[in-house]
């Protein structure tokens, strides 16, 4: 057996842990390996939802059966794309809900925060001041994924994977702050 289909083995028996490794370092070692792609996304979905994961992955092997791997494979990637971007919209219609709110709260908009950055010196001096009583309210999705890589490229690589990883715990997967959870990792290995 493969170590990609040992990956899959691993999921469909629940042992997440054991899946996302073999599959990452499957994805790591041939970044075109689609079956490793589908793995470690279902690895993602099976972190916060196990039955969905699961689902998605028994749908993969009905359609290997009727089709040819690369159609299975582009099929179920289709799938899983399109339901990020349900959920990415949902977390568009959130973030408008709490930046409506965020009067009410001790933050700023990321912009202002980007302002405030550029009138200081010293990255570390201005980011800690800062962050240390305030607060950051994202607008759009777009906004996070900077903010995470400028903390990657100012050398807070732990922090960036620090809220990267707690971003995934609440709202899934997504492949964006999965590329960031990497170069996090790259950054601090």
């Amino acid at each position: 057996m493969n170590k990609t289909k040992q990956g899959l083995n691993y999921l469909s028996q629940e042992k997440i842990k054991q899946a996302s490794e073999i599959l990452l370092c499957e994805l790591m070692k041939n970044p075109n390996n689609q079956e490793a792609q589908i793995g470690v996304l279902l690895c993602d979905i099976a972190s916060s939802n196990l039955q969905k994961a699961l689902g998605l992955l028994e749908f993969y092997y009905v359609l290997l059966l009727e089709d040819s791997p690369k159609v299975a494979q582009k099929k179920i990637l289709n799938i899983i794309t399109s339901m990020d971007q349900k959920e990415n919209q949902e977390f568009e219609r959130l973030s408008q809900s709490l930046v409506q709110n965020t009067e009410n709260l001790e933050c700023i908009s990321y912009e202002d925060f980007k302002h405030f950055l550029m009138k200081k010196p010293d990255f570390k001096e201005a980011f800690e001041d800062f962050t240390l009583s305030t607060k950051i309210a994202f607008s759009h999705k777009e906004e996070l994924y900077e903010f995470l890589n400028l903390l990657i490229d100012e050398g807070y690589a732990n922090l960036s994977l620090q809220y990267a990883e707690n971003i995934g715990e609440n709202l899934g997967f997504d492949p964006q702050i999965n590329q960031i959870l990497q170069r996090a990792l790259r950054h601090l290995g």
